[in-house]
């Protein structure tokens, strides 16, 4: 039996319309000019050639290994792989099993000049196929670096203006989002509840239908709606057949540029800050309940004290905090537990007696008023730093400065820029007195109502086990 094998990725065949028939037509011909008719058709249809694990590949493997297969026909050697290790282990496999491995665009010797030479071609094609990437890439982020966005499909409140190459906000679109974050920052909903309120109120996305969790959480995340367009962020790993993996990229490679904001970076940060207590008190996140979770800290070590508990005895949970410094190969003397519940309650009952005295928590504002002062100073330096940006732009454009020195420049400009652009975007160290009021911590009776008025005032708690068995504990604003 004589086998053709033919292969087309589902993004290749989409970008230039490789197609498959073609390839068997071809290999079918040319078995049959050499008079070899009994042949066995081996199709992978939307499959990376980077991996070998592909079903008519596999199925072709196997029958080899039974001697079912005499001669292999493909068209070309990327079709076997575009990995220059694989497409070896594939030819090795087809000539240990007493096959012929053939090409319609080239032919093969098993000789050892002619391996040489199918390794050379192999690794020249897996070279040119990174350097398109790389070139590609390059030429992405020099683009964004100066200042023009990367156009896909239009993100919801915007509209991509492909002829000035620039983001115009939808205003019908954009009173959504601003709605959106309306109900989230001022109701500190979960985006769940934020899903059933919009739901509710019959707002609907460009589809028609309600908007997802997933799509809601993605805008609340987008730094975009308070105008700053960030690039390069991620990137996909195929890892597998079909897999593929999602990672960050370091910091320095980010890259920004400014577009129309819907929403001022106040609303965004505020924002931020809900979605952060949101993750701390979701109940997916904690399977029992400890208020002073990511708060307490250890008063010898400084490290933070974890919630734990032990078997049940006398039918009775036992629940502590405990120092995690010995997650960190850290030695620390204080190796007594904390009763997390006994603690809890006097934490709590402390604050709620404050807010009985003086109608809320009197707080040290150095922190905020140095917050302060480091974003005025970030602003000024990134309008200096986009300042400079602008002016190697124009340099670039009446070739004043050569291009290759032009971008390496404004690339170390641009990590000045997001660095500053970060100092900016962080959300406000503490919340003001005026944020929570005595009403909320007086009708406070449930633990994720307690859990998120505590976050909210920023307090850290460090407390330890005296030998005589007591509970001591400070609490910090």
């Amino acid at each position: 039996m004589h086998a053709i094998y033919a292969r087309v990725s589902t993004d290749e065949q989409a970008r230039t319309g490789y197609s498959l028939q073609d390839q068997v037509n071809q290999c079918r011909k040319k078995l049959l000019s050499l008079g070899l008719s009994n042949i066995k058709e081996y199709i992978d249809d939307g499959y990376s050639g980077e991996f070998l694990d592909r079903p008519a590949l596999s199925r072709l493997r196997d029958d080899l290994r039974a001697g079912l297969i005499k001669t292999v026909m493909v068209y070309d050697p990327d079709r076997l792989s575009r990995n220059l290790t694989n497409q070896l282990i594939i030819a090795d496999e087809i000539e240990k099993y007493g096959a012929k491995l053939e090409f319609i665009t080239g032919s093969y010797d098993a000789s050892p000049e002619g391996r040489l030479f199918f390794s050379i071609r192999g690794a020249i094609a897996e070279f040119e196929k990174e350097k398109i990437r790389e070139r590609s890439l390059r030429g992405k982020r020099a683009k964004v670096l100066s200042g023009k966005p990367l156009f896909g499909r239009d993100p919801y409140g915007y509209i991509c203006d492909r002829d000035t190459g620039q983001y115009v906000i939808n205003e019908e679109e954009a009173k959504i989002v601003r709605l959106i974050f309306k109900l989230y920052t001022e109701n500190r909903y979960s985006v769940a509840k934020l899903h059933a309120q919009l739901k509710a109120m019959g707002v609907v996305n460009r589809s028609g239908k309600p908007f997802s969790l997933s799509v809601l959480d993605h805008i609340l995340a987008n730094e975009m709606y308070a105008g700053t367009k960030w690039y390069f962020q991620k990137y996909q790993k195929t890892v597998g057949q079909k897999k593929r993996k999602v990672l960050k990229r370091n910091v320095n490679e980010w890259v920004s540029i400014d577009v129309p904001a819907i929403i001022d970076k106040e609303t965004f940060q505020k924002a931020a800050e809900v979605r952060r207590q949101n993750k701390v008190t979701a109940k997916r996140n904690t399977k029992f309940e400890y208020l002073l979770s990511g708060i307490i800290k250890c008063p010898k070590c400084g490290y933070a004290m974890r919630g734990t508990r032990f078997p049940k005895r006398n039918n009775k949970d036992y629940a502590y905090y405990v120092c995690s410094a010995y997650v960190n190969a850290y030695e620390c003397d204080n190796r007594r537990c904390v009763p997390s519940q006994e603690l809890d309650e006097a934490v709590w009952q402390e604050i709620v007696n404050m807010f009985k005295k003086s109608g809320g928590i009197r707080r040290d504002r150095n922190k905020t008023s140095d917050a302060g002062k480091e974003k005025a100073r970030a602003e000024a330096r990134l309008k200096k730093l986009k300042a400079r940006q602008a002016a190697i732009l124009k340099w670039v454009t009446d070739g004043t400065i050569d291009l290759e020195v032009a971008e390496k420049e404004l690339q170390k400009l641009n990590s000045d820029i997001n660095a500053a652009q970060a100092i900016l975007s962080a959300p406000e160290p503490a919340a003001k007195e005026s944020d929570v009021s005595p009403t909320e911590v007086f009708e406070a009776n449930t633990f994720e109502e307690r859990r998120r008025i505590i976050l909210r005032l920023g307090i850290t708690v460090t407390a330890e086990r005296s030998e005589n068995g007591e509970t001591l504990y400070k609490i910090r604003f």
